[in-house]
């Protein structure tokens, strides 16, 4: 476990934990979400950089790489009230995963991995949901784990993969009827656009943490 920290120049307005994707590929790192962490930290958050054990490295899948991503959280609550914790494709599965054991205001999942078992059906990265989880995959899916019982925004960009979208649309579908409280935001833009600050995802990313 690995946590890059981005300091506001002036009063911190909480901590946001950021968590990449790569289908928890090791030769997929955190380095894309450096900007986001910067602008983060612009607008006066405590920014956390998330690294985790990924598949292909030493302990890496499932359940190491989500409790690395717990740990993360943990070590991050020491600079401050955790307020979003916001995952990115493979990250969102891990976000929604770890939300349910630390707590923050608000989470926010971003053309996420939302549903693994429907990933499968879909034939949407089964190989590499495969290679994660193996045979715990209700263990490691996040729709098992509802209700959460934390506020969720799922981001579900317009040009995202259509598999993406579904996966959105089965994990609020699950939630919603466990109890939880969650919210579908469409912007324009593709599965990668978060990485780019200037996008409208990375703006509804934004407004989410703004209004937890």
């Amino acid at each position: 476990m690995t946590v890059d920290v981005y300091s506001p120049a002036g009063e911190s307005r909480g901590v946001v934990a950021l968590i990449h994707g790569g289908f928890w590929q090791a030769m997929y790192g955190r380095e894309g979400l450096g900007d986001c962490c910067r602008d983060l930290a612009s607008r006066g958050f405590v920014a956390g950089n998330v690294g985790y054990r990924r598949v292909g490295e030493r302990g890496g899948g499932f359940p190491n790489t989500c409790t690395d991503v717990v740990d993360a959280l943990n070590e991050l609550q020491r600079y401050g009230e955790l307020r979003a914790i916001v995952g990115h494709s493979a990250g969102g599965q891990l976000a929604l995963w770890a939300a349910k054991e630390v707590r923050a205001s608000i989470v926010v999942s971003v053309a996420g991995v939302n549903a693994l078992q429907r990933a499968i059906e879909l034939g949407y990265g089964d190989r590499a949901v495969n290679s994660f989880a193996g045979d715990r995959i209700d263990e490691a899916d996040p729709v098992s784990r509802v209700p959460v019982g934390v506020r969720t925004v799922l981001i579900s960009p317009t040009a995202d993969f259509e598999p993406g979208r579904d996966l959105t649309r089965t994990y609020a579908a699950a939630a919603r009827a466990a109890g939880d409280d969650v919210t579908i935001v469409e912007p324009v833009g593709d599965h990668f656009d978060v990485i780019s600050t200037g996008s409208d995802v990375w703006a509804a990313v934004v407004d989410a943490i703004s209004a937890a």
